[in-house]
């Protein structure tokens, strides 16, 4: 039987990769931190539990009693991350470490990180593994992420980068679904959304990104590879998607041109000025299967983003809406815009 350890056992990727894992016969170690627990059901089915709190990540390894054949870390951010994990590499057969697709830049050297300030990046289509990033550094979450690249790809560790984009599943903090849903909850007969409705941000379900890291850890090897749905929905076929899969209505306003105002009325989480999409023919060269379609795996997501609705504040869950820095929910600023138009 092979080991695994997946950090981030409480979190979407985490989660998601513990059960792929657990589902081919693999001993699972689930890292948690600061006593937050897994799902139950991945306790069930075998998983065990240990607890990385005020732990670096090489003591964990380097703790755990047991050879290692393969670590999967969504949670390394930087390069000291990165020289964390390689501390153990003597003990681990390989690595998988998500990164994500805002490291790409565009011709002109404009990327996700400064799009308020330099404009939305432009690609001439797809993009592909070899399109140039932006360079290693403190300054960015995409800067520190192309640092701890660099560092894992450097080294003598068989290391697979997955880059996704807007990542959707259970466990989630920023479940970007949640935005038309809760509007459909408390009523809202009319939503306004930006560009038309027609922004395509490419999506990546957790349960995509987990087969394709399973197949990796299987397959140790030095390599990055984009990982998203086979298909790139626009806005309106995403709000298409999740009605169907809640029942809830969810009709929509398609406003001309970005965002409104203060409060950025119109502007989903997936609104973008121009496409944002990925070529994922890397990875499917692997035998990877895609992972599914965003209509067929969103419904999962959102019956259980209603059930946390339903059980408990989604405040305490859904915690990245809080790190806005407007508030995502301003109806009265919707109002004033769709009265207007």
């Amino acid at each position: 039987m092979q080991n695994a350890i997946v950090f981030g056992g409480t979190g979407q990727l985490g989660a998601a990769v513990a059960e792929q894992l657990l589902a081919s016969g693999w001993r699972v170690a689930l890292v948690t931190r600061d006593g937050r627990c897994p799902s139950e059901s991945l306790i069930r089915k075998g998983a065990a539990i240990l607890d990385g709190t005020g732990k670096s990540r090489a003591s964990i390894i380097q703790h755990y009693g047991k050879p290692v054949d393969a670590v999967f870390d969504p949670t390394a951010y930087d390069g000291a991350d990165a020289e964390d994990l390689l501390a153990a590499r003597a003990l681990c057969g390989g690595l998988v470490v998500a990164s994500s697709s805002s490291v790409y830049a565009d011709p002109e050297g404009r990327s996700l990180d400064e799009a308020a300030q330099t404009g939305f990046p432009q690609f001439p289509g797809p993009m592909a593994e070899n399109t140039p990033t932006v360079p290693a550094g403190p300054q960015t979450y995409s800067t520190r992420k192309v640092a701890m690249e660099q560092a894992l790809l450097a080294s003598d560790m068989a290391t697979t980068i997955l880059r996704p984009c807007a990542i959707y599943g259970a466990y989630a903090t920023h479940p970007r679904e949640w935005w038309f849903i809760k509007r459909a909850l408390d009523g809202r007969p009319i939503i306004p959304v930006a560009y038309g409705a027609k922004s395509v941000f490419h999506t990546s379900s957790a349960h995509g990104v987990a087969t394709l890291a399973a197949l990796c850890m299987r397959r140790p090897q030095k390599r990055i590879l984009n990982v998203a749905d086979p298909t790139p929905l626009s806005v309106e076929q995403i709000a298409a998607a999740i009605a169907q899969a809640t029942g809830l209505p969810l009709k929509l306003q398609p406003l001309e041109g970005p965002p409104i105002g203060p409060s950025r009325v119109g502007g989903t989480p997936w609104s973008t000025q121009r496409p944002f999409v990925l070529d994922t023919s890397q990875a499917r060269a692997l035998g990877w299967d895609g992972g599914g379609e965003y209509r067929d795996r969103v419904e999962a997501v959102c019956q259980w983003i209603l059930g946390v609705a339903r059980s408990s504040d989604w405040r305490q869950q859904f915690t990245m809406f809080a790190r806005y820095n407007y508030d995502p929910f301003d109806y009265e600023a919707e109002d004033a815009v769709l009265a207007a138009a």
